[in-house]
C-alpha cells in the first residue's frame, strides 16, 4: 500500500515502474482500482474524521482548525493518525479488508489498517474507503513526437496531501494545464510554504495558487491526446529547477516543440 500511495504521488509516470516491481496481487489490484473498480464505500469522510481524532487524541477545536487549513477531510485524517506501527498492509490485504468490512465493523477495520500505515498511504485509504477514490488510467493518446524537450511553466494548482503540482503554459491571458508533477527540488519546503501561505482557491485536497512561480521541465516525448487542454500528453516529464524571477512560456512553444520532432 506503501508503494501504491507513494505512485500516486507522480501518476502516470510513476506507474510503470510500480507495477514492475509490485507483487502479482497488487498489480491486479492496481489494474482495477485504475480501471475504475472500486471497493465498495465504507464510510463517508465526516465519520472517518471523527474516528481519526478519536485514536489520535485530537480535541474538536484541533480539529475543526487543522481542517480550516488544510479543507481535505481525508488529508486532515490521515495526518492527525499515530505513528504507524507493524507491518504495513499491501494494496490487496486493503482492498480485501475494505471489501469486508460492514457498518458494524468500519470502525474497527480503519484502525487496523490505519495503525500499520503512514500519513501518504492513510490519505488513499480515507479516499478509498469514502468511494473519493478518482484516479485513473489516462486516456490512450497517438504518439506524435519521438525527441523530448524543455519549457518553462507556471504553477497554478498544489495538491495539499503531497508535493505534488500543476503546470500550465500561457495562451494569450490564460494559463493552459500542461502536466501534474511531483516537486522533488531541494526548495520543495519552500516553495510548499509559499503555496500554503498563497492559496487562491480551494478545491477539495487541491489549491489553487496565483501564477507566478515558474519552474524549468523536461520532458522524453509528446502525445496528442484532443481531451488535454493542452492538445498533448508530456511523457517522462520532470521539474528541474524553480526560476520565480522568470517568465513562463506560451503554449505556443509546445506546439513548435511538436512540430519540429514530427515524424
Amino acid at each position: 500500500m506503501i508503494a501504491f500511495a507513494a505512485m500516486l504521488a507522480g501518476f502516470p509516470d510513476t506507474l510503470p515502474a510500480y507495477l514492475a516491481q509490485a507483487p502479482e496481487a497488487d498489480r491486479t489490484a492496481a489494474h482495477a482500482l485504475l480501471s475504475g473498480q472500486r471497493p465498495r464505500r465504507v464510510a463517508g469522510l465526516d465519520a472517518l474524521l471523527h474516528w481519526a481524532a478519536e485514536v489520535a487524541g485530537v480535541p474538536d477545536w484541533l480539529v475543526a482548525a487543522s481542517l480550516a487549513a488544510s479543507g481535505d477531510r481525508a488529508e486532515t485524517a490521515a495526518l492527525m493518525l499515530p505513528p504507524a506501527t507493524g507491518t504495513p498492509p499491501t494494496l490487496a490485504e486493503v482492498i480485501s479488508a475494505l471489501d469486508r468490512a460492514t457498518p458494524i465493523t468500519a470502525h474497527a477495520t480503519l484502525l487496523a489498517l490505519w495503525s500499520r500505515l503512514p500519513p501518504l498511504a492513510n490519505y488513499s485509504v480515507n479516499r478509498l474507503a469514502s468511494g473519493t477514490f478518482r484516479t485513473t488510467y489516462p486516456a490512450p493518446a497517438k504518439p506524435t513526437s519521438g525527441p523530448g524537450g524543455s519549457v518553462l511553466a507556471v504553477m497554478i494548482l498544489a495538491q495539499a496531501a503531497s508535493t505534488e503540482i500543476t503546470l500550465a503554459l500561457w495562451q494569450d491571458t490564460t494559463p493552459i494545464p500542461i502536466a501534474r508533477l511531483p516537486l522533488t527540488l531541494a526548495q520543495t519546503p519552500q516553495i510548499m510554504a509559499w503555496v500554503r501561505a498563497n492559496v487562491a482557491g480551494r478545491f477539495g485536497p487541491v489549491r489553487q495558487v496565483p501564477p507566478v512561480q515558474v519552474f524549468a521541465i523536461t520532458f522524453q516525448g509528446l502525445t496528442r491526446n484532443a481531451r488535454r487542454k493542452s492538445g498533448y500528453e508530456l511523457h517522462g516529464a520532470q521539474i528541474v529547477e524553480w526560476l520565480p524571477d522568470a517568465q513562463a512560456d506560451a503554449l505556443q512553444v509546445l506546439h513548435e516543440q511538436a512540430a519540429a520532432h514530427a515524424l
